[in-house]
């Protein structure tokens, strides 16, 4: 059933669509009314809008009103209102009249009062005549020596040599001894951060997230990347409008994206940016890949990092060019990217590559023997918790052996060449421009699948650089 409307709702959206520009198509579409009702509508303004303003309608059948005469009774009242209000507004002003005179009175009365030399009078003859209603008596005349003696009087004592001029004057009122006003205290603005249930001092902060494909590698790290995810967006939310903020997401070894060239304030819109990106990322590897990059790719920051720093440590050298208090990385497991996703490029300043054993072309068929595998399994043991060990000693094996990175004839796994990580770090602190002191509190959090572990040596450097940079380290929080 189509939706009726008034004449008033017709001419707002025939008026809403002439002054926005609005197509009709869009129009119609919007109030769920036909194209053909809107053009009507339409017409009907244009033809009879002028109208309105003809004097000749304006006073139309309809303003027309009846006249009423008014009854007699209704006339004696009216009369009898006026003649009251008019009785009453003369005796105001008789009243208002009568009060002046006799402020004149008294006035004259007090001036009359002056003892003088020249209205000096016998007060008894003047109450004598009051008293026999008879014409006053002339003025009784005064010797000529007293009216002069009394001119020579004078109202005030002269003030001799020996007075103190200070006890003429009036002793002036003390002043007030003046009251300290309290100090005003004044809220500083908020100073802290809080990220995944702590509070970390700092008004400038860059988040540092990787979206690898690898991040996805299992059930376990879909749920590990959504907690991640979920705290990241809570960290966002509670920063106070007092701070800035930036949100860099990074993958494989040399791609990057953040979410502005500089440090962004943190208001409800640049907000709604950050959790509206960090949002469309999804659970999926194609939903990553296509949405890691709308906003401000790598080629379009500022601050490009050298050749030879790859991984965690290409995303935090952009980081660090915005000058932040705080950076937060969270890490995945780096070393398994996708090796078919990176260009040759990205591999200069690390050394000489074996790219046929990068790209997994050649299998280790050497036998491993007994020892080895012992020790495989007795670090494995060591390393790992109990509750995370598998429930046969057959896949202990395996799985140590994968971690470190041998593989027996049966396996047939591709064994890869690893990355030179020491060169990639000494690659980014030659970058620095800065010394430690000024390095911004750097915390790591490293989410990788069970019985899965980093290099020792990107995982020792990751370690020494967040202690030098008074920040911390931690792995695998969002796991129960």
């Amino acid at each position: 059933m189509a939706k009726e409307f008034s004449g008033e709702q017709k001419l707002r959206i025939v008026l809403e669509s002439i002054i926005r520009n609005i197509p009709k198509a869009e129009q119609s579409e919007k109030y769920d009314i036909s194209e053909e009702e809107f053009q009507t509508w339409h017409d009907h303004l244009i033809q009879n809008g002028g109208k309105i303003f003809d004097s000749s309608s304006q006073f139309g059948s309809g303003s027309k009103r009846t006249k009423r005469k008014m009854s007699p009774l209704v006339k004696f009242f009216l009369i009898i209102s006026l003649l009251g209000n008019l009785g009453l507004i003369t005796f105001g002003l008789v009243y208002i009249i009568n009060q002046d005179s006799k402020k004149d009175e008294w006035v004259q009365d007090s001036t009359n009062s002056i003892d003088s030399p020249i209205n000096l009078r016998n007060d008894s003859a003047v109450q004598n005549s009051a008293q026999d209603d008879i014409e006053p008596s002339p003025p009784k005349e005064i010797p000529l020596e007293v009216i002069l003696e009394n001119g020579r009087e004078k109202p005030f004592r002269l003030p001799n040599e020996e007075d103190d001029i200070g006890n003429l004057l009036a002793s002036p009122n003390s002043l007030p001894a003046p009251s300290l006003i309290p100090p005003v205290s004044i809220t500083e603005p908020a100073n802290e951060v809080s990220f995944m249930g702590k509070l970390y001092e700092g008004r400038h902060v860059v988040y540092l997230l990787d979206v690898g494909t690898y991040v996805l590698d299992g059930s376990e790290s879909v749920q590990q990347f959504k907690k991640l995810k979920e705290s990241l967006i809570n960290s966002i939310i509670t920063l106070s409008p007092n701070s800035y903020f930036n949100l860099v997401l990074y993958w494989n070894l040399r791609d990057a994206a953040a979410l502005g060239k500089t440090l962004l304030k943190a208001d409800h819109e640049n907000k709604k940016y950050a959790i509206d990106w960090i949002t469309s990322l999804g659970d999926s590897s194609e939903s990553i890949k296509s949405d890691r990059n709308q906003y401000y790719p790598k080629e379009l920051l500022s601050f490009p990092p050298a050749a030879g720093i790859i991984g965690p440590w290409y995303g935090l050298s952009t980081a660090i060019s915005y000058d932040p208090d705080l950076v937060f990385v969270m890490a995945g497991n780096v070393p398994s990217y996708d090796r078919s996703e990176v260009p040759r490029s990205h591999y200069e300043g690390l050394g000489k590559i074996n790219f046929d054993k990068l790209q997994g072309n050649q299998v280790d068929h050497t036998n491993i023997n007994a020892l080895t595998r012992e020790t495989a399994r007795k670090w494995f043991y060591a390393i790992t918790p109990i509750s995370s060990l598998p429930s046969s000693e057959a896949e202990v094996e395996n799985m140590a052996l994968a971690r470190l990175g041998i593989a027996s004839n049966d396996s047939k796994k591709a064994v890869y060449q690893p990355l030179a990580w020491n060169r990639a770090f000494e690659n980014f602190l030659s970058s620095l421009e800065v010394g430690f002191d000024r390095i911004p509190k750097t915390h790591f959090i490293v989410n990788l699948p069970q019985h899965v572990s980093w290099p020792s040596s990107l995982l020792n450097s990751v370690k020494e650089f967040a202690e030098s940079s008074r920040g911390s380290f931690s792995q695998n929080l969002t796991l129960p």
